[in-house]
């Protein structure tokens, strides 16, 4: 999850609210986006700083030279600063995540300590696909596309008894994939994570969810990563999805900071859309 929020790009701006002879101290808070994925190396660890509430602030400077420690049960490890992506810290070995397990991110800051903790989510369970491959009318006029009937949702069903929370992360990973719509826009926007469409889902604690075909974009090869989360992130979901008009950070999970500290842990299905020659 490569991508899962980017804190200082979604959190509201605050100074809009007041009038403009209200007058605000500049206040300095670090942040920390910092994610864990089970199998996957340590790489997804970003410090910056936030201004809020100043009406001459910028915010949002990386920070590059902050001490960042991640601790495990039995052992910790030092983070490198990357100094060609400034903010983003790394480890040069692969930890184990084991399920169930706690760690901690240190981060020392100008004579400031920053702390979290977050435990490895369970692995996700199995899912059920109603299909792996399904066939979608492909057509050379918007008006013939109006027209067609598409087929059912593909329905992904697992257990849960226990109302644990998931998401699902839906790519398609075509190379040159070709577009269900006929004449689509000519400039479509890459998503973050370099695919031609990427659609992530809410985190759920429900044990059924539904692809309608209508939210695809492109025919081919898609990849469903369902993800294992953890408390935090739904708490951090649910906090960027307030009414605009209060006036609430987002949930933090950083002692002494803002920002977030979480895990994830998935498994992958692969699902294929494939034209119909009418």
């Amino acid at each position: 999850m490569k991508k899962y929020f980017a804190l200082l790009g979604i959190m509201p701006l605050l100074t809009g609210c007041f009038k403009a002879d209200m007058e605000f101290e500049d206040q300095y808070e670090p942040v920390v986006e910092a994610y864990l994925y089970v199998n996957k190396e340590v790489g997804n660890i970003k410090l910056s700083n936030m201004i809020s509430f100043g009406a001459d602030s910028l915010g949002g400077e990386s920070i590059t030279n902050a001490e960042v420690v991640l601790e495990g049960e039995d052992n910790s490890w030092e983070l490198i600063h990357d100094d060609s992506i400034p903010g983003r810290y790394y480890m040069e070995e692969q930890p184990a995540l084991i399920p169930g397990d706690t760690f901690r991110l240190k981060v020392e800051l100008n004579q400031e300590s920053l702390s979290a903790l977050t435990v490895i989510p369970e692995e996700p369970p199995a899912v059920s696909m109603s299909s792996t491959s399904i066939y979608v009318p492909k057509v050379d006029a918007m008006r013939d596309f109006m027209g067609i009937e598409m087929p059912d949702p593909v329905e992904l069903t697992w257990d849960n008894p226990e109302a644990k929370y998931y998401f699902l992360d839906i790519q398609n990973i075509e190379s040159y994939p070709m577009s269900i719509m006929p004449d689509p826009p000519e400039h479509r926007p890459e998503r973050p994570g370099g695919f031609a469409f990427q659609m992530i889902t809410e985190p759920t604690n429900n044990n059924y969810y539904a692809i309608d075909i209508r939210q695809l974009e492109y025919f081919g090869m898609h990849r469903i990563v369902f993800t294992s989360v953890n408390e935090e992130y739904v708490y951090l979901y649910n906090s960027l999805s307030q009414d605009s008009r209060e006036l609430n950070e987002p949930y933090s999970n950083i002692s002494n900071g803002l920002g977030i500290f979480t895990a994830f842990n998935s498994d992958t299905l692969y699902l294929e859309v494939i034209p119909n020659y009418q």
